[in-house]
Formats: structure tokens, C-alpha cells, sequence
């Protein structure tokens, strides 16, 4: 079990200073049942431009009725809705995002729902009132993950569209972050797990991959993947 703590107090506060205020007053409405979630909180503590705002609860149906409610009080918005998810595009604001395909009562589940370390976070409120505290939940690595600009890749339990992770791989890298063998080979792992699900444990095929990734190149560089083989001895460490 991962052990989860907190974001700093005042990570915290500028984590919810930076959400606009429809959506301050979205999560002291539903206290304790929406949550803001991933890329959006790593990106402002990070101090990257955010490129939506996910929010995430324990109900689709409840959600999908808050999202049309809270379209409706944006002027100019419009409803875009998929298999995962209800947005509200805005012109000149950030879109939206209210995931209904995974739901989760409690935000411990929701952050280790994430599948790379650096976006496991997730930001609430605890009531209703106007001094109701705003409440924090993170993975262990997130911090250390995001000030070395890190891709860790969580092996989610989770069904998801396989592929997902790689195309995120792909952004993350893009920005800056890197990749290490064992992670680049489980996310691919889990691509083909997609495809051919039951050729072997998805972990057993992170293995495999790494290895062949390897043997391609030991010091695997990809257009800017500058990729570490994290299985290599090191002298003076005990293996």
C-alpha cells in the first residue's frame, strides 16, 4: 500500500487561488464529494501552464448534472461530452474537464488512480461554510518526482484506454521531464497488455521490454528522451 501525505499549507492555498472562482465555489458546494485532481495542481505548483482543470467525485450521474449546471453560469460555454468525460470549453478560459468514467469517493483511491507520481495530487474542500478548510491528499513521490522533473510510472489499477500513458509520456517529455528504462517499459507493457491481453503479466512484460529497449541502445536517447538504465551496477552499491 502506498503511503500518502499532504501538500504543504501553502501549496495548498495557491493551488486554490489559481482555480477560478466558479469552480472555487463548485468544490465548497459539493465538499467532500469533488475533488481537483492531476495536471492541473501539478502544473501550478510546478509552475507550468495548466492545460485544463480535471474534477473528479464519486458519482457520473451527480456529475454530469453539475457539469450542465455549471455550464449554464458560464457565459458563452459549451458542453462537449465522451465516454470519459463532461467538458466545459470557454472561450479565453481554461476547459473544464468532469470525469465520469472513473468516480471515486475518497481521494486517497483518486490519487492512486494517477499513473505517473508527478500527478498524484488532489485538492478538496471539507464543508460548506466560508472557513471550511481546503484538504490535500498526494502520493509519496510527487514532490521529489516533480522537483527532479520525473516520469514514474504507477502501474495503475485501473481499466483504462491502453495508450493513454504512452501519448502522456510523449507530452511530458515535450516539457522537459524524463523517463527512466523500468517505467518506459511498463508503460509500454501496458500498451500491448491492451492489445493482447492475455499474453502475460503486464509487469513480467515491463521486464521483458526494458531488456529490449536495452539491447536497441544502452544509453537509450529518443529525440530528447534522455532515458536512464536504472538496472545498471553501480561500483560501491550492493546489488
Amino acid at each position: 500500500m502506498h503511503h500518502h501525505t499532504e501538500l504543504t499549507r501553502n501549496d495548498v492555498r495557491y493551488v486554490v487561488q489559481r482555480l477560478p472562482k466558479d469552480i472555487r465555489d463548485l468544490l465548497t458546494q459539493h465538499a467532500g464529494r469533488l475533488f481537483v485532481g492531476g495536471g492541473f495542481v501539478r502544473a501550478t505548483i510546478a509552475g507550468e501552464e495548466p492545460s485544463d482543470i480535471d474534477l473528479f467525485g464519486d458519482d457520473a450521474g451527480a456529475l454530469r448534472l453539475i457539469a450542465e449546471m455549471f455550464a449554464k453560469d458560464r457565459p458563452d460555454a459549451r458542453v462537449h461530452k465522451s465516454d470519459n468525460a463532461v467538458t466545459v470549453i470557454t472561450p479565453n478560459r481554461l476547459a473544464v474537464q468532469f470525469i465520469t468514467r472513473w468516480t471515486f469517493a475518497r481521494a486517497v483511491d483518486l490519487v492512486s488512480s494517477f499513473d505517473f507520481t508527478v500527478c498524484q495530487a488532489a485538492v478538496w474542500r471539507d464543508g460548506k461554510q466560508s472557513k471550511s478548510k481546503w484538504c490535500s491528499s498526494i502520493g509519496e513521490g510527487f514532490y521529489v518526482d516533480l522537483a527532479g522533473r520525473r516520469l514514474v510510472y504507477t502501474n495503475p489499477v485501473r481499466e483504462e484506454e491502453a495508450g493513454g500513458s504512452m501519448v502522456r509520456v510523449l507530452k511530458y517529455v515535450k516539457r522537459g521531464y524524463s523517463i527512466q528504462m523500468t517505467s518506459l517499459g511498463q508503460v509500454i507493457a501496458r500498451l500491448i497488455a491492451g492489445i493482447h491481453p492475455n499474453r502475460m503479466a503486464a509487469e513480467d512484460n515491463g521486464l521483458v521490454i526494458s531488456g529490449l529497449l536495452r539491447e536497441v541502445d544502452p544509453l537509450l536517447v529518443i529525440d530528447g528522451f534522455d532515458v536512464v538504465d536504472d538496472h545498471e551496477p553501480i561500483e560501491g552499491e550492493e546489488k
